[in-house]
């Protein structure tokens, strides 16, 4: 886990009209995205203290992660997965086999799956899987903060966000080290609570090629917003449009890869270029995961 590989793009920056690119593979990590980081740091935290049954709702990563985790450690647990009925069947094939004749591990799909781990935790009194409602969580990010922090030069990162705790806890390892860097978060037409006061100019959808991108309530709405501003960053929100340029753009250079919640931030930084936004330093995408 984690030190994934994160490249410089000079052909791809050139033709952008960019300083410099880099982008971090976050889908390289062995559960196959960003998301282990946080569940290996709630998961641990709470088998210290002796907690066996977990509940999470997800749209696929986090679950993925989290089963991937409990199933590396020689503890006694129970994980109680709820996901959406409309998952991606990719996200669906790589959860089953992940929990795949595991007894321990429940996979429920419902229409609500929020609001059904919710109840199920409260009704079992599991421990609820949830990022946003744990205060510490932002602290999950200080490795990857830490990686990034190693690009020469590095101004901005741009992160495809949902609920904000990557953003929160990359700015707040980079104040603790002394790196100035922007904090960009982009989110989709679909799901845009945290990056709606920073861009208005898209349309609202229904739907959204950006699977991923699933948090509509945004509890930690203000803490978000603070950082942005605090970093000197913004907030972008791409169209499927959007999305399809940016992958089209990609895939000249990796035309294998799949994964329009990694190609939001390459959207955004794109979008952020048209609005003339002025870049001064070397830019980096999070490609957080399939």
């Amino acid at each position: 886990m984690n030190n994934t590989l994160q490249k410089a793009y000079p052909d791809l920056a050139k033709r952008l009209g960019l300083p410099g690119l880099w982008i971090k593979h976050e889908y390289l990590n062995e559960s196959g995205s960003h998301k282990i980081r946080l569940m290996a740091y709630l998961l641990k935290n709470h088998l210290r203290r002796n907690k066996k049954d977990f509940v999470i709702s997800s749209s696929g990563n986090a679950a993925i992660a989290a089963a991937h985790y409990l199933n590396g450690c020689n503890r006694k647990f129970r994980l109680t997965i709820f996901v959406s009925k409309n998952i991606s069947p990719e996200k669906w094939q790589r959860l089953k086999s992940g929990a795949e004749k595991r007894k321990n591990i429940v996979i429920k799909k419902v229409s609500r799956p929020k609001q059904q781990a919710f109840l199920s935790a409260k009704k079992n009194k599991s421990v609820l899987l949830r990022g946003s409602l744990e205060k510490k969580s932002p602290h999950a990010y200080a490795s990857l903060a830490e990686e990034l922090a190693k690009i020469p030069l590095l101004k901005s990162v741009f992160v495809p966000t949902s609920s904000g705790i990557t953003a929160l806890g990359l700015h707040q390892t980079f104040k603790k080290i002394g790196k100035k860097i922007e904090i960009h978060i982009v989110q989709t037409e679909k799901i845009h609570s945290l990056a709606q006061d920073f861009d208005h100019d898209f349309l609202p959808k229904q739907k959204s090629l950006a699977t991923a991108i699933v948090d509509r309530t945004g509890l930690r709405k203000k803490e978000v917003q603070k950082t942005i501003k605090e970093s000197l960053g913004s907030g972008w929100i791409i169209s499927d449009q959007e999305l399809r340029k940016a992958e089209k753009i990609y895939h000249q250079i990796d035309p294998h890869f799949r994964g329009y919640d990694s190609f939001l931030s390459l959207a955004g930084v794109i979008k952020a270029k048209r609005k003339n936004w002025p870049f001064t330093g070397r830019i980096c995408c999070l490609f957080t995961g399939h």
